[in-house]
């Protein structure tokens, strides 16, 4: 094909061009060539190859958490195909935009009423399958039509609530010469996550009937997550939630929207939150949920229970998010989350809440976040064991301002989520709907490219450094100076701490006795070139982490932590004496504190439950017991 005549490719990279899309993360293959090949040809979009399709969108995913632009990943037919569903599905579960494009055999075989089992050489109806965990999914069936597909899909990925939308494109039609000549390139589409349009007359009605609860209220409190991420930038948030004066807890997705020392700024609340966040939140009166689907991990196992004795407005842009509320309590406010706060930051407030902000701020000092993760590793071994915790918190204080922070799951999630004291510009992303091990590497990579001129710092473990370990040579190709800690605990330590807890202690597949080991990554190191750094002595601690921020390049720390080190506080779990599980109330974390400890911090109003799981035999920990 002369290069003279423009192709379905091309129009492909020309809609790239005008989305500005400046980074697209992929795998080459035979399903996919001629868009490879356009977008090479043209030079205007960066063609990242990665060596597995699920990194791909994870990275496109890390491009998008921390620019607020639009991620794209192309992969190709068949296994290139599937290999990316983990990945999208992530994206969609999280509400990040994702445009995927992918290849597909030629068009005769893509027909609708195809119902053989496999399309042509290796192809299958890979939109059928993308189509219940995406926002859209379309295949093309016009070579001409192809810009207009791919602006309109960004668009819709972009758009509140914005996903993933995946566009397949046959091989023919990337081949095809176009009837008419590419359309002229004009201004770009804007790429951020936009705002929803809603209706003013609703919001307005919504907030008058805020303001008259607050009115009543005399224990509000906010609780922000990540759909304010659509509007203004942080600083403005930061401006406003300090205008409406009410104690403000976070979501883990919305974990960076304000300063560590904001003064509205009350912690994370959730089964692995702070434990004077989740007294705040089941003491008020009123809560005010903006831009938060209020999941499990936020509320805790019983929606009932959370914040018992308040009522609970829900503001989410997402109708089927809001009927999962039911009941006089909840109140549901289909509306952008951003355009509420903006109208509830410049109303008059109806009355002073000081002695609650104290109140608030008394818990706190009560109960210090840093403070409560000390018992984590047994006292007998506090001085041969790491805590994940206090490497963490060095971490935070050794940070610069606009550092970036991914984490994978286990260790590197609830010790970052828990131990990250964000400040400025610093922003924390991980996959918190799906929790897919593997996701941090890619993840960081993504976060890496989209922001050149930051420290990304990726937290993982040795189980989840496996699930996608090929991604040390993407680094190692680009030289990308990514800091990554691999914390060290033989395996999965989840779910050697379920297993001990609800198995009666069988551990199966969850250490090197039961089946899983991890490599030496002092040797994986030196193969991937990155400079190895080793910590395993408590008094090494500010020195390491020292070494892992100034050291150019790709650094790997590896932290040998206790191996059955607690995740704590959170809300924990047992098993009954009929088998069923049972938690105790989202104020009352692990390890417990005493009734008369916890009483007084509920104001005297005990919950039943919190009485009755003291008195069964477990293996929830209390705190001060010898482990």
């Amino acid at each position: 094909m002369s290069q003279n005549v423009a192709t379905g490719a091309d129009a492909v990279a020309a809609a790239l061009e005008e989305l500005g899309v400046e980074i697209v993360f992929g795998i080459t293959g035979a399903g996919n060539l001629a868009i490879c090949d356009a977008i090479h040809r043209r030079g205007a979009t960066r063609l990242v190859f990665v060596h597995h399709e699920q990194a791909a969108v994870m990275a496109a995913q890390g491009l998008s958490r921390t620019t607020g632009r639009l991620g794209v990943a192309l992969v190709t037919t068949g296994g290139g195909s599937t290999n990316a569903l983990t990945g999208i599905v992530g994206a969609n579960m999280d509400s990040v935009p994702v445009l995927l494009i992918s290849g597909n055999e030629n068009s005769i075989h893509t027909n609708r009423d195809n119902e053989l089992r496999i399309w042509g050489v290796q192809g299958f109806d890979s939109t059928a399958v993308f189509f219940p965990v995406v926002k859209r999914a379309h295949r093309a069936r016009n070579a001409d039509q192809l810009h207009d597909l791919l602006v309109n899909s960004a668009q819709a990925a972009l758009e509140p609530r914005s996903g993933v939308v995946a566009v397949d494109i046959p091989m023919d039609l990337q081949r095809k010469p176009l009837n008419g000549s590419l359309p002229a390139s004009g201004a770009r589409v804007a790429t951020g996550m936009r705002s929803a349009v809603t209706d003013l007359e609703v919001l307005d009605a919504s907030i008058d009937a805020l303001l008259a609860s607050l009115a009543r209220s005399v224990r509000p409190v906010l609780l922000l997550g990540n759909g304010l991420r659509t509007g203004p930038d942080r600083s403005t948030i930061r401006e406003q939630v300090a205008a409406i004066r009410i104690p403000a807890l976070l979501s883990w997705s919305g974990i960076d929207l304000l300063d560590a020392d904001h003064p509205m700024n009350f912690g994370r609340s959730g089964i692995y939150g702070d434990r004077f966040s989740n007294m705040i939140v089941q003491n008020s009166d009123l809560v005010v949920a903006i831009g938060s689907r209020l999941a499990i991990p936020q509320m805790s196992y019983d929606p009932a229970d959370f914040a018992r004795n308040a009522q609970v407005y829900v503001v989410d842009v997402d109708r089927q998010e809001l009927e999962k509320f039911v009941g006089d309590r909840w109140v549901r406010v289909q509306a952008d989350a951003s355009a509420f706060l903006d109208r509830l930051a410049v109303a008059d407030q109806p009355r002073d809440y000081a002695p609650w902000i104290d109140r608030c701020a008394q818990l706190r000092a009560d109960f210090p976040r840093r403070e409560q993760t000390v018992e984590a590793v047994p006292a007998a071994d506090r001085d041969a064991y790491l805590n994940s915790y206090d490497v963490v918190y060095e971490i935070s204080d050794q940070a610069g301002p606009d550092d970036i922070f991914v984490t994978d799951m286990g260790t590197g999630l609830l010790s970052g989520f828990y131990g990250l004291d964000l400040r400025h510009e610093q922003r924390l992303a991980t996959s918190l709907g799906l929790g897919e091990m593997g996701y941090g590497l890619p993840a960081a990579i993504g976060s890496q490219f989209a922001n050149p001129d930051s420290t990304v710092i990726c937290l993982n473990a040795d189980g989840g450094m496996m699930l996608n370990l090929q991604e040390l040579q993407t680094v190692a190709h680009h030289d990308l100076p990514i800091k990554l800690v691999v914390f060290s605990n033989d395996g999965y330590l989840m779910i050697k701490h379920s297993q001990r807890n609800l198995f009666d202690g069988r551990l199966v597949g969850s250490d090197k006795d039961s089946g899983v080991s991890c490599p030496d990554f002092a040797k994986l190191a030196a193969t991937f070139g990155f400079t190895y750094l080793h910590l395993s002595e408590t008094g090494q601690t500010t020195s390491a982490v020292r070494a892992l921020l100034d050291t150019a390049g790709p650094v790997l720390l590896e932290v040998v932590m206790h191996p059955d080190q607690l995740f704590i506080p959170r809300v924990g779990t047992i098993k009954g004496d009929n088998g069923t599980l049972v938690s105790p109330p989202l104020e009352d974390m692990i390890p417990l504190i005493s009734e008369a400890a916890l009483s007084a911090a509920m104001n005297g109003a005990l919950h039943p439950e919190s009485t009755r799981i003291r008195s069964m035999p477990s293996t929830l920990p209390t705190r001060g017991e010898q482990r």
